[in-house]
């Protein structure tokens, strides 16, 4: 990053204010910047104009050159756009703040020093960049969506200001929505929905479907087609056809230095042709780097598995390692980016994830890139990848939940997953659980495709496969002694952090830790251990508050949004007390019987997928209810949370749940909670015959006959309401999203009604429109709008309390009666 165009050196300090009295507003900080495409030269001077006028001090390379090799005793902050470049590892373990060039201005907009945690441009924090402010919500809702906005990296403000970029609301009838129209501020409207969606990702989703007035996700069906997104630029992110050792690298961008004093060792595993190993060397040496001959000489190993003697020496010294595929990408790019940012820019495991070799897995609504990504990813997993789906296929992995493809996979009980389940499986290196609801969860009209590619290397996953025992042994607060004596080279990068630290720090760099509960702290003035544990105690004052009241949130009825929504469940198997045997099974060796290890029972394929309502033996008893379920997975009983996917529903009477409601549209076999508890006590699966759900009480007091209404279901197959348009209005008791579910469960169309649309497109053109309202004030507002659009577009009308849905899903059947019909 050459100065020549300007000299902004250092001034004296500290600065006093123009009026000569109190110190400048930056007095305090040395700073560094780093410059990026998203930060290019002439917007960093000025960056740094805007800093040394208000009194900071900017540090320069310790080189002669524009490389990252720091004086970290110095600098105080590094403004930047992105975390990837080669020396953040240091700067995060030195707890040096790194923030985008946003803090600069709002801390000078403010005249005071702003927080650094909303700055960061840490992609673990999702919402940085949000300062939202919620309009006429509840309470319990608002403090829910508050804490995750704020763990997450965002701000709350409870006023309207120029700094506000979204408004929380329901619809636009509030002060704060109208004020922002007035003012054509720029600033997003949005459904809490919108928040809801990210929080179960972990994944910031693009906002266009949740905006206000007239969102799409109330307007258009869930079933109707998505556009492909944009997605992100996985180039070189994936092997390519015949894989990466195959093709030459690409050309480097002109007078990219991006190896600047960097040397490379090329791993013996690549088995480079004498011919491809001239041409990348030459390239390298284009970028400023230097092959070497041995790993102890170099500062990168580049690799194809994670095994062999020179990988095990660069991961025990600490230097950077990464697969031939991030080479090229780096190549391509003109760039630095860490190798533990994209799965597959760090090297393979021989094998594949046991547990991942008999899973048969393909994909759908992924396409270009992603798709050939993913592609590559379940080969790397060791697992088989098809482009067709069969019955004998095990999984698909989907970015929404409606294809040819996903029908397919509810009628063949074939686990349906988005690809999250298939990143951290292979990132954590451990399969996950298939009922985690963060891997099973579809927002309405969103695509997924635009966040793939977005989930890191585990760092701690990744110790497995270089530490030896006596490392994992001796961790000295967070540090860990070099192996075999062998210290890390005295680059100057690590000699600074040395110089702070005076400790050795051998372990793969920290930042993709994983821990969505860590992130950027706060300044600190000192240095050394005292200063370090300082900083840690205001990171846990200032962020454990936020954190703690987002779980609490999460764990009130409902979630994060209320309305009735069903509690999140904890993933019935996790794994994470055994390494090689989980959810799919892994056969242990016959060298660990003879060493007196009890060999694992595989855990057979699920041939019934029970789903579970009301059930009291779970009730504000988690452990219980997780031992059950892997208890039941052992049988071959998958315990779901997806109506659309249980071959069995287990209730102890007759109950007009959302559950019940929308599983008696799939006519399953229902059976009383008694056959689970049987199950687990005979400890395999019994008949269900004796154990057939009978309720007469329940069915004469919901005027139903339930072998009528299965067989009625059985003949309906899920299309009771095919071509019916429903509306629904905002205050109806239960909430929207319980009615949509419902609706669609049976084939149907579900719309918030607000008032008449003024464009209705991709909804069924049904002869009779319905309302389903409450019976207060706030609904009955709507009826006479409701009606008026009907007679407009011709149709029939008729306003009807929810009972008449919740009847018709559990007799299966269609009444046009006035008994659902208001008095009024």
């Amino acid at each position: 990053m050459a100065d020549d165009k300007m000299d902004l050196g250092p001034t004296p300090a500290p600065a006093l204010a123009d009026d000569g009295g109190s110190p400048a507003l930056f007095n305090e900080v040395t700073f560094y910047i780093v410059e990026s495409p998203e930060l290019a030269h002439e917007a960093a001077r000025e960056i740094a104009r805007k800093l040394i006028e208000n009194g900071a001090m900017e540090s320069k390379p310790l080189g002669a050159d524009s490389t990252m090799q720091l004086d970290l005793q110095e600098i105080t902050h590094i403004i930047s756009s992105t975390i990837d470049f080669p020396d953040y590892s240091e700067v995060e373990g030195l707890m040096i703040p790194v923030v985008k060039p946003e803090w600069v201005d709002f801390s000078i907009q403010k005249n005071r020093i702003a927080h650094v945690r909303p700055y960061t441009p840490d992609p673990r924090f999702f919402l940085c960049g949000i300062t939202a402010t919620i309009a006429e919500l509840p309470v319990g809702d608002k403090e829910a969506i508050c804490g995750g906005i704020i763990a997450m990296g965002g701000q709350y403000g409870s006023s309207l200001t120029k700094f506000t970029t979204h408004i929380v609301a329901l619809n636009m009838d509030n002060e704060k929505c109208r004020q922002a129209v007035a003012k054509r501020m720029l600033v997003k409207i949005v459904l809490p929905h919108w928040f809801d969606d990210c929080l179960k990702l972990g994944r910031r989703i693009d906002e266009a479907p949740y905006l206000l007035p007239n969102p799409e996700i109330e307007r258009v069906a869930n079933f109707e087609p998505v556009p492909l997104p944009k997605g992100p630029d996985l180039t070189y992110s994936h092997a390519h056809d015949g894989g990466a050792m195959a093709l030459d690298p690409p050309s480097p961008k002109r007078s990219s230095s991006v190896f600047d004093r960097k040397k490379i060792r090329l791993g013996e595993d690549l088995e480079l042709s004498p011919r491809l190993k001239s041409v990348i060397a030459t390239v390298i040496v284009q970028m400023k780097g230097e092959v070497v001959d041995k790993v102890e000489d170099a500062d990168i190993y580049v690799g194809q598995f994670r095994d062999g003697d020179e990988y095990l020496e660069a991961s025990r010294v600490g230097i950077h390692v990464g697969s031939l595929t991030w080479l090229y990408w780096i190549c391509a790019h003109g760039r630095w980016a860490s190798p533990l940012a994209k799965l597959l820019h760090y090297p393979l495991v021989r094998g594949g994830l046991p547990g991942m070799e008999k899973l048969k897995i393909t994909v759908s609504n992924y396409g270009g890139d992603a798709r050939l990504y993913l592609e590559n990813l379940v080969e790397a997993c060791g697992a088989k990848f098809t482009k067709s789906m069969k019955t004998e296929n095990t999984h698909l992995i989907t970015a929404r939940s409606h294809s040819e493809k996903c029908q397919a996979a509810r009628e063949w009980n074939i686990d349906m997953v988005n690809h999250l389940w298939l990143e951290e499986s292979y990132a954590k290196w451990e399969v996950q659980s298939v009922t985690n609801p963060r891997y099973t969860h579809f927002p309405a009209r969103t695509n997924l495709m635009e966040v793939v590619g977005q989930t890191p290397m585990d760092v701690k996953a990744l110790e497995q496969f270089y530490r030896r025992d006596d490392d994992l042994m001796s961790m000295d607060e967070g540090s860990r002694s070099a192996t075999n004596g062998k210290r890390p080279k005295s680059t100057p990068r690590l000699k600074a952090v040395n110089r702070r630290t005076s400790r050795n720090n051998t372990s793969t760099p920290s930042r993709w830790s994983n821990d969505e509960l860590s992130g950027p702290s706060p300044s600190i003035s000192g240095s050394g251990r005292k200063a370090k544990e300082q900083a840690v105690a205001r990171l846990h004052d200032q962020i454990m508050p936020d954190v703690m009241q987002y779980e609490r949130e999460q764990k009130r009825k409902g979630g994060v949004l209320g309305g009735g929504r069903a509690r999140k469940s904890k993933s019935p198997v996790d794994g994470r007390t055994r390494k090689r045997t989980v959810s799919m099974g892994a056969d242990s060796t016959d060298e660990d019987s003879k060493a007196g290890i009890k060999k694992q029972k595989k855990r057979p394929r699920p041939t019934v997928y029970l789903l579970m309502t009301a059930y009291r033996d779970w009730v504000n008893q988690p452990h219980r209810e997780e031992a059950d379920r892997k208890a039941l997975a052992d049988l071959g009983i998958q315990c779901v949370n997806d109506p659309a996917t249980c071959t069995h529903l287990a209730a102890p009477h007759i109950v007009r749940t959302e559950k019940f409601c929308c599983a008696l549209a799939k006519a399953p076999i229902i059976v009383s909670t008694e056959w689970p508890r049987a199950c687990l006590k005979e400890e395999k699966i019994v008949d269900t015959e004796p154990y057939l759900l009978r309720d007469s009480d329940g069915e004469k007091r919901l005027s139903m006959d339930l072998s009528q209404s299965l067989e009625r279901a059985r003949k309906n197959k899920s299309q009771l309401l095919q071509g019916q348009l429903i509306y629904v209005t905002p205050g109806v008791h239960g909430g929207f999203e319980t009615y949509r579910k419902i609706i669609e469960a049976n084939g149907g169309v579900c719309l918030l009604f607000r008032g008449p649309a003024k464009r209705a497109t991709n909804i069924p053109d049904s002869d009779m429109l319905v309302l389903l309202s409450g019976d207060d004030a706030a609904d009955k507002k709507f009826w006479n709008p409701f009606l008026k659009m009907a007679r407009t577009k011709e149709k029939g009308g008729v306003v009807y309390r929810a009972d008449w849905l919740l009847d018709l899903a559990m007799t299966q059947r269609v009444e046009w009666t006035e008994k659902y019909e208001f008095p009024e």
